[in-house]
């Protein structure tokens, strides 16, 4: 059921993700927790007069291409051991993701701490991280760009400017955060001694920014955001002017990051791929609404989604438009391939190649347009 905001339930809820998560601290007097508590839904179980099972949803807007779409982050998914395993997380699930659908919520993401597990709830991979780590040595051959400037400063100083290039940079990505003023303030306070430099070319206009931390023997880039190949360099000329300091740089940045293709010895970084968020959709219709094809008519079919019915059966897509039909999809999927068709990087030959989607004809090019994903939030 939906939780009441009182000051009972909030201790509840409190005294419950402590436990769950091993919280050293009263989360009561914690304000990165009640940030997050004041801008979500809250929904769990009572039993034995006592708040035993819990699930939270905050509301944000996802970039999908040139539109936005209202999108649910889920965290704080909580149960004390004497009461899990007995399928109540799954009744919540169920009435949350109702509820979202009833609010015009179109996808939720999550950082699962079991893919099997969420998965059983609609979700998949649809995010992954490229983690670059650089050896301080690499840096001495990279050629350093000496046109612009680069600006150094606290978040506040440079919020104007920083939340600016974010929100230049989303259109055309797919499933990334746009982010509301309590977010950027939230993300700023969740991580000790944080710095801020934003690129500005010759016309002092800004073009990158860079988030970092400085751990002991280790640049930590948090984000690498750029506009262009100038900011990219430039940017990087900033990390080369601390390789004194520091023995590693090491970078979680998107899976379609190339700062690789910067360095002539090669050899002195190494880059992996993890998966990282999961993502599911809740109303099928509102993306294909939204998704141009390369494809006059189509007919897609949702094959199963146990928490949101709605979805299941075909869909017949024209000219921007998209109804439901009766009669078989072209390409048929589940919610969890379509999730990673339409929200990941899945192209249509890798799922029909692995099975994850089926087709009543020969597709000679990919139909899906894929867009890049710069994710670095987490819920």
């Amino acid at each position: 059921m939906k939780l009441a905001r009182n000051a009972q339930t909030l201790a509840e809820i409190a005294d419950l993700v402590e436990y769950a998560f091993d919280k050293p601290q009263s989360l009561l007097n914690d304000p990165l927790f009640l940030t997050r508590y004041d801008h979500a839904d809250a929904y769990g179980v009572r039993q034995e007069n006592k708040l035993t099972n819990l699930v939270m949803a905050n509301h944000f807007e996802s970039q999908f291409f040139q539109q936005r779409l209202k999108m649910a982050g889920v965290g704080y998914v909580a149960s004390y051991p004497e009461y899990r395993g007995k399928g109540q997380i799954s009744n919540i699930m169920t009435e949350l993701l109702s509820d979202l659908y009833a609010q015009g919520v179109a996808i939720s993401q999550l950082a699962p701490f079991s893919a099997a597990f969420y998965r059983q709830f609609g979700y998949e991979f649809t995010s992954h991280q490229k983690t670059y780590r650089i050896s301080a040595q690499a840096f001495t051959n990279l050629t350093s760009e000496c046109n612009g400037t680069i600006k150094r400063g606290s978040w506040y100083q440079l919020k104007p400017t920083i939340c600016s290039l974010y929100q230049k940079l989303l259109p055309g990505q797919v499933g990334t955060v746009v982010r509301e003023a309590w977010w950027w303030e939230r993300l700023d306070k969740y991580y000790d001694r944080r710095f801020y430099a934003v690129a500005f070319n010759d016309a002092n206009v800004a073009k990158g920014y860079l988030i970092y931390r400085m751990q002991g023997a280790t640049f930590v880039i948090d984000e690498f955001a750029y506009e262009d190949d100038f900011a990219v360099r430039k940017l990087l000329t900033y990390v080369k002017a601390h390789i004194s300091s520091f023995k590693e740089i090491v970078y979680h940045g998107p899976a379609n990051e190339i700062l690789e293709h910067y360095f002539s010895e090669q050899q002195e970084l190494s880059c992996t791929l993890s998966p990282y968020m999961m993502s599911r959709i809740i109303d099928i219709e509102q993306l294909f609404t939204h998704i141009l094809l390369d494809q006059a008519k189509i007919v897609l079919e949702v094959t199963e989604d146990e928490q949101c019915p709605w979805n299941i059966g075909s869909w017949q897509l024209e000219q921007g438009t998209c109804k439901k039909v009766d009669q078989p999809g072209e390409l048929k999927a589940s919610i969890q391939s379509w999730s990673e068709l339409l929200l990941g990087d899945l192209t249509l030959a890798e799922g029909l190649f692995l099975g994850k989607v089926t087709a009543t004809k020969k597709f000679e090019t990919e139909i899906f347009p894929k867009g890049q994903q710069r994710f670095y939030d987490y819920f």
